[in-house]
């Protein structure tokens, strides 16, 4: 007998992933889908800064940009450990070595000033000082800024004036309201050298030029010029630089990659699960039962699902569950197609008919033959189902419709992509904050469909060049 003829040593399953690995574009999507994968469950440990952590102090940084490794404000008392919240990175493993240790920081003086602006919708209308006093225009100096009170965020703007409009970072009112900023003048030449020791996890002593501090002392980040630590200036990079509330670009991708791989995997489940038993009853029942449920999949084909996700979201309040639910119950619909025609074409072969004859219920020969022989589509439509489905979670948060949990807002790769078009400005000078969270989506989607299409040839070698 020819060689050709003799039957496969292994089964089906390993046939089709030898010829998968022969496919170069479905094994590079394999890598690059399960180095995303990797990194959005192991986020916590291969971010390089938590993304809840914003360095206000310096927003927009471009990528690859270093700055000192400081805290948003550095609090400390002689005799007394430093609050956790206080800690810098850097001495998160020094506390608790048992060797002493000293922290040298360059500070610069502040003068603040508060400032009431009147606005109209978007445009600033009146600038009042201390004492009510009215001003013509707010000049900032290089080393000055503004931000607003309370929450801390810095303006975006050189000058501020009236007749200009709202300034970047400030989120945009209706009618006439005002906003409650502080000037912050930095006096340069007013440097000073703060040094604190530290032994045992606990601060032994502050200095100030050289004389003892007793009680608190509190140092705002953009106060500090230079930072040493036992001598060795202390920096960090941000790979691909910071937005514009000072959170790092690149720890937010890999966070954002737990939302939409998520939200594209357990949507996809659900409509997997509805999609294989619905279109499985509907092929294998047949005649007039199979009609009436054909027709009912057609009926839902023609409503705009999109817009019926968007109520949903708008009803229940953004929920992270009603996310998974309503885009698994729009995605069901081509998998009940495509699983009724393979029961279709397998219902009638001589395995169906041997158990039908050996007594097994409807349900059993359902599960356990038929189901079973669907898998390899089932698969293929997984992997190209779960690209689509970010694609519509990021279209919704790119509109607006951000998901929630536990009542804070989630920020999935659409939502990146959105804050980073916000970003951009009118000379494209943050391109960072849109390009880096864009090219993580698309270069995931792609990967996908490559496996998907590659996973397609391999289960089924006869569909490969077919339209």
């Amino acid at each position: 007998m020819s060689a050709d003829l003799d039957p496969p040593s292994d089964g089906p399953w390993a046939q089709a992933w030898k010829r998968l690995r022969r496919n170069a574009m479905a094994i590079a999507g394999l890598v690059v889908v399960s180095v995303m994968a990797l990194a959005a469950t192991f986020a916590g440990t291969v971010a390089p800064f938590d993304p809840r952590i914003s360095e206000s102090w310096e927003t927009s940084l471009p990528p690859g940009a270093r700055h000192l490794d400081l805290v948003n404000e550095f609090v400390v008392t002689a005799g007394q450990a430093p609050r956790e919240r206080d800690v810098p990175p850097w001495l998160h493993d020094g506390l608790g070595d048992g060797h002493d240790h000293a922290c040298e920081l360059d500070v610069v003086a502040e003068e603040v000033k508060q400032l009431r602006v009147t606005m109209d919708g978007a445009k600033v209308t009146k600038i009042q000082g201390d004492g009510a006093r009215t001003l013509a225009k707010v000049e900032l100096g290089p080393e000055d800024h503004l931000r607003v009170k309370d929450a801390g965020t810095r303006i975006e703007a050189k000058a501020l004036e009236p007749g200009m409009a709202l300034p970047e970072g400030v989120p945009a009112k209706t009618g006439r309201w005002v906003l409650f900023a502080e000037w912050v003048r930095i006096a340069p030449d007013a440097k000073r050298t703060v040094r604190v020791a530290y032994g045992y996890g606990t601060v032994s002593a502050v200095t100030v030029a050289g004389a003892a501090h007793a009680g608190e002392m509190r140092i705002r980040a953009e106060h500090v010029r230079d930072l040493r630590v036992d001598g060795a200036r202390k920096e960090h990079v941000h790979v691909l630089g910071t937005d514009l509330n000072g959170y790092d670009v690149l720890s937010r991708i890999i966070f954002g990659a737990r939302i939409s791989l998520l939200v594209g995997l357990v949507a996809t489940l659900v409509s997997l699960s509805i999609g294989v038993l619905y279109g499985a009853v509907s092929g294998y029942a047949g005649g007039r039962t199979d009609v009436l449920m054909m027709r009912a999949v057609d009926v839902l084909y023609a409503m705009p699902y999109i817009f019926l996700v968007i109520v949903l979201l708008t009803v229940f309040d953004r929920n992270l569950i009603v996310l998974f639910v309503a885009l698994g119950l729009v995605q069901w619909l081509t998998p009940a197609r495509v699983v009724r025609g393979q029961i279709l074409s397998i219902k009638r072969r001589e395995f169906v008919d041997a158990a039908v004859t050996l007594g097994t219920t409807p349900w059993r020969i359902l599960v356990r033959h038929l189901i079973p022989n669907t898998m390899g589509v089932v698969v293929v439509f997984t992997t190209l189902t779960i690209p689509a489905v970010i694609l519509e979670e990021s279209f919704l948060s790119f509109i607006g419709l951000t998901v929630k949990f536990g009542g804070e807002p989630i920020d999935s790769w659409g939502a990146l992509v959105d804050s980073g078009r916000n970003a951009l400005g009118v000379n494209g000078e943050r391109w960072w904050m849109l390009v880096f969270p864009g090219a993580a989506m698309s270069l995931t989607l792609f990967s996908m469909n490559f496996l998907g299409d590659g996973l397609r040839d391999a289960l089924d070698p006869r569909q490969k060049g077919r339209g």
